[in-house]
This record gives C-alpha cells, structure tokens and sequence, in this order.
C-alpha cells in the first residue's frame, strides 16, 4: 500500500517539479537551494545550472543575491547581509553526492561543478558569517560549514575542511553561549543592536538541532519542544510539525520538517525522524503539493503547486539523508 502511495507522490513531485514555476520567473536563494535537492533524483544538470546562475550574480563582497531573476542573469538584488540563505551549500553537496547514481558524465560534470562552486560558497560563507542572533539563521549557517567541509575533502583540501568543521563547532557553542535561555528551555534570538531576547517557542528555535556538536541536553530540549503543544509532533497529532513566532502555531511548511528530520537523525533520535518522515509525505500526498499547510486540518493554504515542497518529498520518498555527521 505505501509503496503505491509513494509512486504516485514521486510521480507528482516530479511533475510539480518540472512545471512549478511556469509563469514565475523570480526565485530566492532558498527557492534555488530546495529545488536543487529535488533535481539531484530527477535531473542533475538542471540543478547544477540553477546554483550555478545563482552565484554568477555574486558579488565581490561574496554577497548572493536575495533572489535571482532568470531572464536578467547577474542581478543581485538584497543588500542586506542576511538577506540571503546558507542553505545553498547544503544543496551543492546533495547534488555531487547522488551524482554517482546518474553515470560517469554526471559525476564528471559534478566534479567540475563542484570545483567551481566551493570558493564561492566559500565567500558567501564568509560574508554571511557575523555575531550570531538568532538561532535559526546561525544553526543553517554552521550546518553549511559541514556541507563545505564535505566538499573540502572530495576536492583533495584538508586544511579547508578542518578550518570549516572547527567553525561548524564554533557557532554551536556560541548558539549555546548566546543564544540559550535555561528559564523557557529554548533558544531564543537576540537583538544585535540591544542584546535584548526574542520570543521564546519559536520554529527557529528548533533548528540548532541540525548541528552535530550541540550538546546531548540541549537536543534532548529541543526535541521536548517539538512534541510540547507549542508544535506537536506526529504522534501527538497526525501532522508534521508547525511553525510558530513564540505567540500562535502556524502554518506547516515541508522545508521545517525537512531540516528537523535532518537534525534528529544527526542525533541518534531515528523513530523520530521516521515519524516526521511519514507524516510529512503523507499530509502532501492527501492534500498536494502546497506551499503550507493549516497546522490543525492539513488542508493546503496558499499556492497549490509548489516546488519547494516537491523537491524535498522526492528527498523524503528517496530516504538516503544519512548524516555526514552525527554524535557518537
């Protein structure tokens, strides 16, 4: 029974895939970086050839822009430093590391893709690397460290991937340091201008999971977190895990549940990761393939049709996040 329902969620996700952006020109970075991962199953070159126009539009200051236009290649938009994600690195490394299933022309080009996309990645993590505020941001951030330390390593550049896992552990424990507030049991952002905190119970709060050195009982709070009433994990409620400002939970997206199952399984945390795992194909193969879902009913809210949330169902279905890092 499942395997039929994943063969007709891989068949929609793949054609959602393919077509989810006609008529849509405008992409963000974390437009770019998601579809990328999906593309990694279905067409690689195309992946590649999205990250690549992405950072074609760089700036000398390793700035990307905030979101890429496709018919003005070279456009950089934001200048605001944290306009853009991290989260590209992560992707780059999910293309070259399924490249090995799609021949010996995609593994070639993937090595010379990748070659060309660390130093770039490289100074966008440069760029975008500041005082850490916010637990979200700072957590993708780290985690992207380790995707470069990855590609460091496969490009035959050990001190390079040294020098990323050593800041990997850095922003771990300054996430931890600054970011932590032991009276709500949460990590919460702060002000850069007034130190002051933000709201406690918020998704972001959530992310510092993805980082491997994070210590064993700061996890375990994490993962209290997302199966307390503030998000409700699928055993609680049938439903992938929502997001939340710290005020009301709202509306659940793909990507959160992609990031978090990432987190658990660098954890250890495996029944977890699998219950998220399934819940989350399964609310996008009863409803479609929105961009968010009510936190309550399921029932898909805003575009139907979504891309983001295609590419990561095809890396759900696909099941090989193995983590290149994980606790002992």
């Amino acid at each position: 029974m499942y395997a039929d329902v994943s063969a007709e969620l891989w068949k929609s996700a793949t054609w959602v895939l393919d077509t989810g952006r006609a008529g849509r020109p405008a992409r963000s970075g974390w437009d770019v970086a998601v579809t990328a991962i999906g593309f990694a199953y279905t067409d690689p070159a195309r992946a590649w050839e999205s990250l690549r126009g992405l950072f074609e539009a760089q700036r000398p200051s390793g700035q990307v822009p905030a979101a890429a236009f496709e018919q003005f290649p070279g456009y950089a938009q934001s200048p605001s430093r944290r306009g853009t994600s991290a989260l590209q690195a992560a992707a780059a490394w999910e293309v070259y590391r399924h490249s090995s299933g799609h021949g010996a022309a995609q593994i070639r080009q993937a090595q010379a893709e990748l070659e060309w996309l660390y130093p770039r990645l490289s100074a966008q993590q440069e760029f975008l690397s500041d005082e850490v505020t916010h637990p979200g941001f700072d957590a993708i951030l780290g985690a992207a460290d380790l995707s470069l330390a990855q590609m460091a390593g496969a490009l035959g550049r050990p001190a390079d991937a040294d020098r990323h896992r050593d800041r990997a552990q850095a922003v771990a424990a300054a996430i931890v340091r600054r970011l932590w507030d032991p009276a709500t049991g949460t990590f919460r952002s702060r002000d850069p201008r007034t130190g002051e905190p933000g709201p406690a119970h918020t998704a972001g709060g959530l992310l510092p999971l993805l980082l491997p050195d994070l210590p064993a009982e700061h996890a375990e709070a994490i993962l209290a977190e997302v199966s307390s009433a503030w998000f409700g994990m699928p055993a609680r409620t049938g439903l992938p895990v929502p997001e939340s400002d710290g005020v009301r939970r709202l509306p659940i997206r793909i990507d959160l549940n992609w990031l978090l199952r990432k987190g658990m399984l660098m954890h250890g945390h495996r029944a977890e990761a699998e219950q998220l795992r399934t819940a989350a194909t399964a609310l996008v193969h009863a409803n479609g393939h929105y961009a968010a879902y009510d936190p309550d009913t399921g029932e898909g809210v805003g575009a139907a049709s979504d891309e983001r949330t295609a590419a990561l169902c095809l890396d759900l279905l696909a099941d090989r996040s193995v983590p290149a890092y994980a606790r002992a």
